[in-house]
C-alpha cells in the first residue's frame, strides 16, 4: 500500500511513500500541503486528517501493516459563533421582503423551520384540524428528499402559527396533496438559487452583514428568542426536530447584558460592607 503525501514549496510537489514508512514528518508536510494548496479552514483540515488516520488504523489493525500510527498534529478547532436577531430587527427584515415571498420567509421565522424543508413541505403534511405540519422531507439544493428512516429516526410536529394559519389553509382546501405549500411568483416551488437570490436582495435592503444567513435570521433567532424567554429547552429541542438536546445546547447564549441586569436584580435588601475582622482571619488562616 502506498501514500500519496507532499508539501508545496515553490511549486507542487508529491511524494510517494509505501505505508509502512510514513513517519510524523510525513504527516506535517500532507497537512501544509493541503492547507496551503486548497486553503482548507481548521475544521476541513482536521477532517482530511481524520480520513488519513482512518486509513492508518486501516493498515494497522486490518492489514497488520503497522506496528504503530505517527503522531497527528492538533488543530482547534474554534466553537462555532451563533448569531440571532432580535423581534424587533427580524421585523425589519420582514419589511423588506417581497409580497410574493412573504408567505415562505414568514413561515420560517415563525416555526423555526429550515429553509430547505419550508421548500418541500407539501400540504399532505398539513393536519388543519389539529393546526400542525409534520416535517417529512426537506431540499438539498436542488434534491428533494425523504427524511431518513429507521430505529431512533422520527419526524418533527411543529404548530402552524396563528399568523401564518388562513394562508396555508387557503393553499392546502384548494391544492392537490402533492403540491407544494409555498410557491414563487412562477407558480412554481423554489428552486435554491431563486430563494436564496431573494434572499440576498433582502439582506443588502436590510442593511445586514453579508455573513448573516437566512438561518440566522430564522432557525437560529427561533430557538433563542424562545430560551432567552424563559422555553424550556427540552421543548425548543423537539421543536427544532433535534435528536439530541446537546444539539440544542448551542442556543444557550443568553444576552449577558440582560443577565447582569438579573442577577443585579436578586437581593437580600442589604449589602456587606466588610466583613468582620476576626472572620477574615479565621478564613485567611491568621491568629
Amino acid at each position: 500500500m502506498r501514500f500519496s503525501g507532499g508539501i508545496k514549496t515553490n511549486g507542487l510537489s508529491v511524494v510517494i511513500k509505501d505505508v509502512r514508512d510514513v513517519e510524523e514528518l510525513d504527516i506535517i508536510n500532507y497537512q501544509l500541503y493541503v492547507s496551503n494548496e486548497y486553503g482548507f479552514g481548521n475544521k476541513t483540515l482536521k477532517n482530511c486528517l481524520d480520513i488519513f488516520k482512518a486509513f492508518l488504523r486501516y493498515a494497522k489493525n486490518t492489514r497488520k501493516m503497522l506496528k504503530t500510527i505517527p503522531c497527528f498534529p492538533d488543530i482547534d478547532i474554534p466553537e462555532p459563533i451563533t448569531t440571532w436577531l432580535t423581534p424587533e430587527t427580524q421585523k425589519v427584515v420582514f419589511s423588506h421582503v417581497p409580497d410574493t415571498d412573504k408567505p415562505i420567509i414568514a413561515f420560517i421565522i415563525l416555526s423555526g423551520c429550515r429553509p430547505g424543508e419550508a421548500r418541500a413541505l407539501k400540504c399532505r403534511d398539513v393536519n388543519l384540524e389539529h393546526g400542525m405540519i409534520t416535517i417529512s422531507a426537506t431540499f438539498s439544493g436542488s434534491v428533494y428528499r425523504q427524511k431518513r428512516k429507521g430505529q431512533g429516526a422520527k419526524k418533527s410536529k411543529i404548530p402552524i402559527h396563528p399568523e401564518i394559519f388562513e394562508f396555508v389553509k387557503q393553499r392546502v382546501e384548494n391544492s392537490l396533496p402533492e403540491a407544494f405549500v409555498f410557491v414563487s411568483d412562477t407558480g412554481r416551488h423554489y428552486s435554491a438559487a431563486k430563494f436564496y437570490r431573494m434572499w440576498g436582495a433582502v439582506r443588502e435592503k436590510s442593511g445586514l452583514d453579508k455573513s448573516i444567513r437566512l438561518y440566522d435570521v430564522s432557525r437560529h433567532s427561533f430557538a433563542s428568542q424562545l430560551i432567552n424567554s424563559g422555553v424550556s429547552i427540552y421543548s425548543v429541542s423537539h421543536l427544532l426536530g433535534h435528536s439530541s438536546i446537546k444539539t440544542t445546547e448551542k442556543y444557550l447564549h443568553s444576552d449577558m447584558a440582560k443577565l447582569k441586569v438579573d442577577v443585579s436584580n436578586l437581593s437580600l435588601d442589604r449589602k456587606v460592607i466588610k466583613l468582620d475582622d476576626a472572620v477574615t482571619n479565621k478564613a485567611l488562616g491568621k491568629n
